[in-house]
């Protein structure tokens, strides 16, 4: 199973306040969050929602080249191994077809019960939901 998000960098991104004035550069860590999202809204549709990826594990993260404002990353994920409570997946990150990060990421599967109170579930799945741009029907009534 295979994800492709997108990112576009824009200036006003808070974090080019410090990093670094005069030379705008994305930090690594926002590349590695973007491909952990990307992974997790992947794993979450491979399970149809059953289980919650928590990331665990960053392994051979590489940062060969900056992401800067005006840059559009391709954030591509694919899952190695998907067993019954740890997923693999190897991520890559590329702008302009130049690859800026890459790793592999380790996820723990948990029950949304363990974490979640069932009288939080209905509105943390409505989140879940908006977030994978899922929306609720509004109705004329």
């Amino acid at each position: 199973m295979r994800a492709t998000g997108l990112k576009a960098v824009a200036l006003a991104e808070e974090h080019f306040d410090a990093h670094f004035p005069g030379n705008p550069v994305l930090p690594g860590v926002c590349l590695l969050e973007g491909l952990a999202q990307t992974a997790g809204v992947l794993i979450e549709r491979t399970v149809e929602g059953r289980q919650l990826a928590l990331l665990t594990t960053v392994e051979r993260a590489r940062f060969q080249a900056f992401a800067r404002p005006g840059d559009q990353i391709r954030l591509d994920v694919e899952i190695e191994s998907l067993d019954a409570g740890i997923a693999r997946v190897r991520a890559t990150a590329t702008v302009a077809d130049k690859t800026v990060a890459s790793a592999r990421l380790t996820f723990k599967l948990v029950s949304p019960d363990h974490l979640i109170p069932p009288v939080y579930q209905p509105f943390w799945r409505q989140m879940i939901d908006t977030w994978l741009g899922r929306y609720l029907e509004l109705s004329d009534e």
